[in-house]
């Protein structure tokens, strides 16, 4: 096993493993303390659910905070030397082969097809999760680590082949489980721990990863959160970069949101020329109210994207593909929205799902869901759930509706009421947030498969999205 330094000495690296031995234990009691205090959406309904928390846990969680105060003080203070004194690379890289481009033989033993999903997982400290209405985040880590790898065994093929790409029905767009995935990009990731207990499960399928993703410094996030962005793959890293936005609001001071861009290599061919793609995570602001922080963070995107693949070109490189994808907290129908959904991005790079600005394929659905229904028992199974997402009036249950004006925290509480006749109707925008997206550049015969999965079902609020390439020969 191979773990990058972050730092430019093995000095630096043990104080960085010493803060964070001092600072995590009492964070997390912190955040547990704190959390037992801040009711879920379904706690304020069912308050008696929180008398155990308020009773029991919060004085116990406090007399660990207080007993833990002095470790976590000085890890805290070393944490903050670091980054005030020390250069640090912006990512760990973690692998498990020793030899990793070694064990690639040519093209002709590669099927060319690489599948590709996307997650915000809302693995945050608990303090953090209970506000976004879920909560037990070291639980979901773990559950949902092992929802992704009981997968299909296949990749994705749902699409039709013709002039244009084309899912004949939500029933083919909407799947229960993950088909075999090739790369994995998840957003918020926020804790180290989280990531490493992901780790500890995907290394059975994926030998590859990126986490701990962040610019760290007093000037761009106070020396707090990271990116929350990780990556895990079958193919080994050529290069990785990590550019934070320039233009962040709000709570997203805080952190250190960004771009992740990631070159990895697939495979030889006969001639020498070394296959390669390119793949780009990203995660913008949430709730940037009136002003225009998203254009100006997708902006950044299409800077820093141009400027890793300019920076990384290699002669004898065929780039079998081009792929953006994440949490864009913007979808392609909202009358909030015009301004991203005319971004220059959107023009170089295609979103499969996207008809035209302000249009959606018909099988395509929203994958922002209602904090407010996360506890509804038609969902914990992911077959069930399923049945509800390709339903126009059930899913207006579960996912927001592409009607959103401002983005606000509004959002978090949002739900739908039954109309005249006592249902829910279904409406043209009925449940279709579309903010998660897998954009790609190229040719459209190269997509063979798209889908947006009930797999993870309440674990995370928002629905993962897959994509699977077939590279032109």
């Amino acid at each position: 096993m191979y773990v990058s330094n972050r730092y430019c000495s093995d000095i630096a690296k043990w104080c960085d493993q010493l803060s964070f031995l001092l600072m995590n234990p009492w964070l997390t009691a912190f955040s547990h303390f704190v959390s037992c205090y801040i009711s879920t959406i379904y706690e304020k309904h069912h308050p008696q659910h929180k008398l155990v928390d308020y009773f029991l846990f919060g004085p116990l969680y406090l007399i660990v905070v207080l007993l833990l105060l002095p470790f976590g003080v000085l890890g805290i203070i070393i944490w903050i030397l670091l980054c005030t004194c020390i250069d640090q690379e912006k990512y760990t890289y973690l692998y498990f082969n020793e030899n990793p481009l070694e064990n690639f033989g040519n093209r002709e033993n590669e099927s060319g097809i690489y599948t590709l999903a996307s997650i915000n997982v809302l693995l945050a400290p608990e303090v953090v999760a209970r506000l976004n209405n879920n909560k037990c985040s070291y639980v979901r880590t773990s559950q949902i680590a092992e929802r992704i790898l009981k997968h299909t065994g296949k990749p994705l093929c749902n699409l039709l082949n013709g002039d244009c790409l084309e899912i004949k029905s939500k029933y083919d767009s909407v799947l229960s489980e993950f088909p075999c995935l090739d790369f994995l990009c998840l957003q918020e990731v926020w804790e180290r721990a989280y990531a490493l207990t992901l780790i500890e499960h995907l290394k059975k399928e994926f030998p590859y990863f990126i986490y701990d993703v962040g610019d760290y410094s007093f000037s761009k996030n106070l020396c707090m959160l990271g990116s929350g962005l990780f990556f895990a793959s079958k193919k080994p890293v050529l290069d990785i970069d990590f550019n934070i936005f320039t233009f962040r609001t709000k709570h997203a001071k805080y952190t250190s949101q960004g771009v992740l861009c990631i070159k990895v290599f697939l495979s030889y061919d006969n001639t020498g020329e070394r296959h390669v793609g390119y793949i780009a995570n990203i995660h913008t602001q949430a709730f940037q109210g009136r002003d225009a922080v998203l254009s100006s963070q997708l902006t950044d995107v299409n800077v820093f994207v141009s400027l890793f693949k300019e920076q990384t070109a290699h002669p004898l490189d065929v780039i079998d593909f081009d792929i953006i994808c994440g949490d864009f907290n913007a979808d392609n129908m909202s009358p909030g929205d015009v301004e991203v959904q005319q971004h220059a991005l959107f023009q170089e790079y295609r979103d499969i799902c996207a008809v035209d600005a302000g249009q959606d394929a018909e099988w395509a659905i929203g994958t922002e869901l209602r904090q407010s229904m996360l506890y509804q028992p038609d969902i914990v199974d992911p077959e069930s759930f399923r049945e509800m997402l390709v339903d126009d009036s059930l899913r207006r249950l579960y996912v927001l509706d592409a009607d959103v004006l401002v983005h606000s925290t509004h959002l978090m509480t949002s739900v739908v009421h039954p109309g005249p006749g006592g249902y829910v109707e279904p409406l043209p925008h009925g449940g279709r947030r579309r903010v998660d997206r897998i954009l790609y550049k190229g040719a459209t015969k190269e997509i063979i498969g798209y889908c947006f999965l009930s797999a993870l079902t309440n674990l995370t609020d928002h629905l993962p999205v897959c994509m699977t390439l077939k590279p032109q020969v």
